[in-house]
């Protein structure tokens, strides 16, 4: 099957190269010039963006969106996704092992493994990255990245539940170009980055690589961060009418990886918020209910290899555009972390395929296009989950994802000033999962993962766009967005599945320019309403075990409004200020935990699951109605603990979604000071903030985030001769800021000894400074 699509999309390519037409096309991504916010001249320069597969201006698009571009992420210091939650309000992106968790207002998955799918969807060069990670330090050499905040369903698929993440590359241009940066900072850093390219205006490539080597923020090594990443771009244009992308992709990444930091409302935390958690009795003290469960140690690893081969086909057929796009991506991962009280020691590997065929039109009155889209999945994973004593699990899992896809939107102009959007998309989804578990409870029990399933959906945007003024819109639209449902390693289905979620978003909202194009304010108003949010925690299996579960957390309501703002009071000065509010609420968040009678209750708590240990209702603890389900294989003795496990309902309702803070922001100012010669210097300030916020479904205080103002500011001098040199800090304020992280699972009551309020957060970095030199021809 495989090689029958090779062999059409080599066939499509072939043919579509050899096509011709009258007219010669412009290429929309020169056609619109892509300059970053802080442009030349009095006026604020348009950023020009393609995220309805469409080059159209941010104050043209009734899409609610950020767009960063290349010169501004490489000065706020973003070379990873990790990093970019740093820069846009109301977007928190988090390390769990080796996997990127990322949240958009809220919504978002606690990804950190190979069942676990993003709520975001992250794409580049238009084709999208299924392993959250496989996104790696890829943010080097672009043009700028667009993030969609919102369902994305129309034109993005599954998985964008929460909005979208577009990364756009620098494409190859004529003649010959190039740029070379230095980064030396504090904690050892040492960033390399270098790109060049050039040709024709029939073939021109570009190659661009980046080399970062850091120590970890943390005291015992971790969180550092050592990689390097290549990108081969060549654009072929062999006829007017016809141009040919072709990418190239390399990612390596070998560092000790991420970890946690230990927090508590009842015993001492570290004076030093970056203390590493192997240093020291940071775990639970030994006279609890297990003696600390497994220890955490200094010797993480967070290896990742990607390759990456992908290719965009443009052909102008005169009435319509058409656009093939195949890509391949081979993701190897294998990384040793500690879940609190948890050693986690995985391997995971990934072949996806995707292929989009499109066409569409950007007529005076009538914008539209329409498609198929593929996406082929297969993936390997085998981890060690210790708790030493009282657990071991093996897990061998194969997961197969297959899904297609048809979709079309569509914008009229009803006149000249007055269009209306409209958009469907069809997708199904077929996923089945293979393997099985090795359960030491202490006998050795062989537990099948055995599933499989199939979804399907449709989802839709509507909306409206009316033009106030020449430089003043105001819009409303509707969309409805999906993430496909799956699995995770467990007893066989039903109980190791999940269903899909979808989530409906209503939004109105205006984008203006005053006072000679040097002032703009967009405003935007939301109201979100979510079903079936999938929610990830740590717990015990219906098995018997303890893993990572995925349950369906009902419904939840979202709403909110955001401000943005830009003003060049005088050409040499810009001022920005960006504002979000965000109320949340789960309407209903009712699950049941599994209970293995793994030793005999304390005072204080119900079973093996304490009252003091969650911020949600606890029911009362009942029987496990599937104790006499788990079909095990043929020849393998049940487990007593299987016949013996208790149930028990944790109910979260009225609590706020994780990771939603109410109030998001941020504010800065840059200034040019112009020499002789021509010289100019820049200084530059800015702060983020963010209130309070959860940081796991756990809803306990020291799981919580109590908000941060951070600091930023840099000084540059900028010279006619091609260089650079630029004094940077980022956090002066040395905030630790909090952004995910986990309950110590085995924190029983404080009759038994123990800490109930134990938690280990994620941590982004302390105050950093340096200094980069650019050059660039």
């Amino acid at each position: 099957m495989r090689k029958l699509i090779w062999a059409a999309s080599l066939a499509t390519l072939a043919i579509a190269t050899g096509a011709q037409a009258q007219d010669a096309p412009a290429d929309e991504a020169q056609a619109l010039e892509t300059a970053d916010a802080e442009g030349a001249g009095d006026q604020i320069e348009d950023i020009v963006v393609t995220a309805s597969r469409r080059a159209e201006s941010v104050q043209d698009s009734s899409l609610s969106i950020a767009v960063l571009g290349g010169e501004t992420l490489a000065n706020a210091g973003v070379t990873q996704a990790s990093d970019l939650g740093t820069v846009v309000p109301g977007l928190t992106v988090s390390l769990g092992g080796g996997t990127n968790q990322t949240y958009l207002r809220g919504v978002g998955s606690f990804a950190t493994d190979a069942s676990a799918e993003s709520a975001i969807a992250y794409n580049i060069n238009g084709v999208y990255i299924s392993r959250p990670n496989g996104i790696g330090p890829i943010f080097f050499d672009l043009e700028r990245v667009e993030v969609l905040k919102g369902p994305q369903g129309t034109l993005y698929g599954r998985n964008a539940t929460g909005g979208a993440i577009n990364l756009v590359t620098r494409r190859p241009t004529a003649g010959i170009t190039g740029d070379f940066s230095v980064d030396i900072g504090n904690y050892d850093l040492i960033r390399v980055t270098g790109a060049v390219g050039g040709g024709s205006d029939t073939f021109a490539v570009r190659a661009a690589v980046q080399y970062t080597d850091r120590d970890g923020y943390l005291t015992d090594g971790y969180d550092d961060q050592h990689s390097l990443a290549g990108r081969l771009t060549a654009l072929w244009r062999p006829a007017d009418n016809v141009d040919l992308l072709v990418t190239g992709e390399y990612v390596s990444v070998d560092s000790q990886g991420a970890a946690t930091v230990k927090r508590s409302t009842l015993s001492p935390v570290p004076d030093d918020p970056w203390e590493g958690p192997s240093v020291g009795n940071a775990q639970q003290p030994p006279t609890a209910f297990i003696p600390g469960g497994t220890r955490i140690r200094d010797d993480g690893f967070n290896l990742i290899d990607v390759w990456a081969l992908s290719a965009e086909l443009n052909v102008d057929l005169g009435g319509a555009t058409l656009t093939f796009i195949p890509a391949y991506r081979d993701t190897r991962a294998s990384y040793l972390t500690y879940t609190p009280g948890f050693y986690f020691d995985t391997a995971e590997t990934s072949q996806q395929q995707s292929y989009e065929l499109r066409l569409g039109n950007d007529g005076d009155r009538l914008k539209w296009v329409a498609g198929v889209y593929y996406f082929d999945e297969d993936q390997t994973q085998l981890y060690e989950l210790q708790a030493l004593p009282i657990q071991r699990s093996i897990v061998n899992t194969t997961l197969d994802t297959r899904s297609w896809a048809a979709f079309g939107e569509a914008t009229y102009s009803l006149t000249d000033t007055f269009r209306v959007i409209g958009g469907l998309r069809y997708s199904e989804d077929r996923k089945r999962q293979g393997g099985f578990t090795n359960a030491f409870l202490p006998t050795v029990a062989t537990i099948s993962n055995e599933g499989r399933r199939s979804f399907d959906d449709i989802s839709w945007r509507a909306g409206l766009e009316y033009d106030v003024g020449p430089e003043n819109m105001l819009f409303a639209t509707a969309a409805r967005g999906y993430k496909s449902g799956g699995f995770f390693p467990s007893v066989p289905q039903p109980n190791n599945s999940f269903e899909p979620e979808t989530l409906t978003a209503f939004t109105v909202g205006s984008r203006n320019r005053f006072l000679g194009n040097t002032l703009q304010i967009n405003l935007e108003g939301f109201y979100w309403k979510y079903r079936d949010k999938q929610e990830r925690f740590l717990g015990a299996t219906p098995s018997g075990t303890t893993g990572l579960l995925t349950t369906n957390a009902g419904r939840a309501t979202l709403y909110g409004a955001s401000l943005d703002l830009q003003w060049r009071p005088t050409p040499q000065g810009t001022f920005r200020a960006a504002v979000e509010y965000l109320h949340t609420n789960y309407d209903s968040f009712v699950y049941d935990v599994y209970s293995p009678p793994i030793a005999p209750p304390f005072p204080g708590f119900v079973n093996s699951y304490p009252t003091e240990a969650t911020g949600c209702t606890l029911g009362p603890v009942r029987p496990y109605a599937g104790n006499d389900n788990p079909p095990l294989p043929p020849g393998v003795p049940v487990p007593p603990a299987l016949l013996t496990d208790s149930q028990q309902s944790v109910d979260c309702s009225g609590m706020p979604l994780v990771r939603a803070p109410k109030w998001t922001g941020s504010a800065g100012y840059q200034h040019r000071f112009d020499l002789d010669g021509d010289h100019r210097i820049v200084a530059g300030a800015d702060l983020q903030f963010a209130s309070g916020q959860y940081l796991s479904p756990d809803f306990i205080e020291s799981g919580r985030d109590d908000g941060y103002v951070s600091l930023n500011a840099d000084l540059s001098f900028e010279s006619t001769d091609g260089y650079t040199i630029t004094l940077w800090g980022r956090n002066l304020t040395d905030e630790a800021i909090y952004t995910g992280g986990g309950r110590y699972a085995f924190s029983r009551g404080v009759a038994a000894g123990g800490d109930p309020t134990l938690f280990y957060a994620n941590i982004r970095a302390p105050r950093t400074y340096g200094v980069t030199f650019r050059a660039g021809f």
